[in-house]
């Protein structure tokens, strides 16, 4: 079968792929009946379209009944199919853009001297315009197409007098750079940040100069980026991280879910470098909770797999077990992509057992699932390790520690750096931890005991491991290797 085309119907929801379908059955747009009987007979396997599922010779005799099967015959046709989805696509992208309709309305007038008609899509134009949100990166983007269509428009009638709405389009020009060098600038900041590649950030001095001097309120996507600029700059000023965080509160109702989430995204990355860690978890859950009124995080009406989980950890490290609950039950089903909803469901349910202490039931939930992505893998084996520490089984650990460190090294070329830096430091933090313990005998049988060690000489390593974890960076389970070590330190 053809791969992509499974893929994008696999994402189309259901209202879609009947509006797909009739796309296809339209003779404006399609005149081969076969592309038709083709798609009938593939949207009886939505919603997964699961090719393991799809009998190719079957489907050709749906398609071509009584004739021999010919494979080639069937990908090009699946390839039109595709083609033709394409098509729909786009067609479903204008159609849900009204003012980008008027835009080509406007062209074509342009270009034919029409002069009411060119009038009355001004009208249109401008009134699309202020029915959108302060904050929505398209109004300026749109203001500048505007400004220019009209200057071009005056140029055509020049009698020789006023500026031909060449001020006003210098304008609009001036804010959409800003605005995309803004969004540029703050991007390239926080990749090298994570991945640790140097981009020559252009035009950087000169736009801060110029935010610096000039008030932007009524442009509040330029204001908030302007903001994100001095925090991506010193991401260790408490003050820059604030203002922003009220800048973001109080104009949020401005834009829309899509530019609330990449606000926040920024507060998120930073809150690291701002909290220490027992205050970034509850700093943390409280963007999550601002997100989730606002709908920031479910644009939509979706919810991506990977924030559901973050949500969840974080919830759970705070102890709201109860929340956790009802959390995992109200947004289940809208966790996307639909392809990683099972995986995420049951390790985050399998995390809640966990931080509640029953370790039986979450490895129970973790060997019921086998992830595909990386990521999944990652922290299911992250999850068993702990169980297996809490469990007391030490050399089962330290068994499963060696594979699981040679699955990260073997991601290098997948995942980010920062991302394997994390998972070894925790791989390498906790096989010490598990070494300190079995070289002692007296001190692994406190262990066994709940009890604090007292040997001097595993109790000093236990100390030096400790400090190295606190001075050290940010890694996956830092905050539970500092405690488990905190419980076999005597207190004094």
């Amino acid at each position: 079968m053809h791969k992509k085309l499974l893929e994008v119907l696999r994402v189309l929801s259901a209202k879609e792929r009947g509006r797909f379908q009739k796309f296809v059955h339209s003779p404006y747009y399609n005149e081969q009946q076969a592309l038709s009987q083709l798609l009938n007979a593939i949207l009886i396997f939505a919603p997964d379209f699961d090719a393991y599922q799809i009998d190719v010779p079957s489907l050709f005799q749906q398609v071509y009944p009584g004739q021999p099967f010919d494979r080639q015959s069937l990908n090009r046709l699946n390839s039109k199919l595709f083609k033709l989805l394409e098509q729909f696509i786009v067609a479903e992208q204008l159609n849900g853009l009204p003012q980008e309709n008027h835009h080509h309305l406007m062209d074509f007038y342009l270009d034919n001297g029409l002069e009411k008609q060119v009038e009355v899509q001004f009208r249109k134009l401008r009134g699309e315009q202020s029915k959108l949100k302060k904050g929505d990166p398209r109004r300026i983007q749109r203001q500048l197409i505007i400004e220019k269509k009209l200057a071009r428009w005056e140029a055509a009638r020049d009698r020789r007098r006023g500026d031909i709405n060449l001020q006003a389009y210098n304008a609009a020009l001036d804010r959409f750079f800003l605005l995309e060098k803004l969004e540029l600038i703050n991007a390239m900041l926080g990749r090298e940040r994570v991945i640790h590649v140097e981009y020559q950030t252009t035009w950087l001095e000169e736009i801060k100069q110029h935010v610096a001097n000039n008030d932007y309120a009524d442009w509040p996507a330029i204001e908030l980026y302007a903001q994100v600029l001095l925090l991506q700059l010193e991401p260790t000023k408490m003050e820059n991280y604030f203002r922003l965080k009220r800048l973001l509160l109080r104009r949020s109702s401005h834009f829309l879910p899509a530019e609330q989430r990449a606000y926040f995204s920024y507060l998120e990355g930073a809150a690291k470098s701002i909290f220490p860690i027992s205050g970034y978890f509850e700093e943390l859950f409280s963007l999550y909770q601002a997100q989730l009124e606002s709908g920031a995080l479910l644009p939509a009406g979706k919810l991506h797999h990977t924030v559901f989980k973050n949500i969840v950890l974080t919830a759970l490290e705070l102890g709201h077990f109860y929340w956790v609950e009802q959390f995992i039950a109200t947004y289940e089903d809208q966790i996307s992509p639909r392809a990683f909803r099972k995986q995420a469901c049951l390790q985050n349910r399998a995390n809640l057992h966990y931080y509640r202490k029953e370790y039986g039931e979450a490895q129970k939930l973790l060997l019921q699932s086998n992830p595909r992505d990386t990521y999944y893998k990652l922290s299911q084996k992250s999850l068993l390790a702990r169980i297996y520490f809490e469990n007391k089984e030490i050399d089962l650990l330290l068994h499963f520690l060696n594979t699981f460190g040679k699955f990260v090294f073997d991601q290098k070329r997948r995942i980010a750096p920062s991302k394997i830096e994390s998972y070894r430091l925790f791989v390498n933090t906790c096989r010490r931890l598990c070494h300190i313990l079995e070289k002692s005998p007296e001190g692994y049988a406190a262990f066994c005991r709940d009890e604090p060690i007292t040997q001097s000489e595993p109790l000093l390593e236990l100390k030096e491991l400790q400090e190295q974890i606190q001075q050290g960076p940010i890694f996956y389970s830092k905050k539970w290797l500092l405690e488990r070590i905190d419980k076999l330190i005597p207190q004094t």
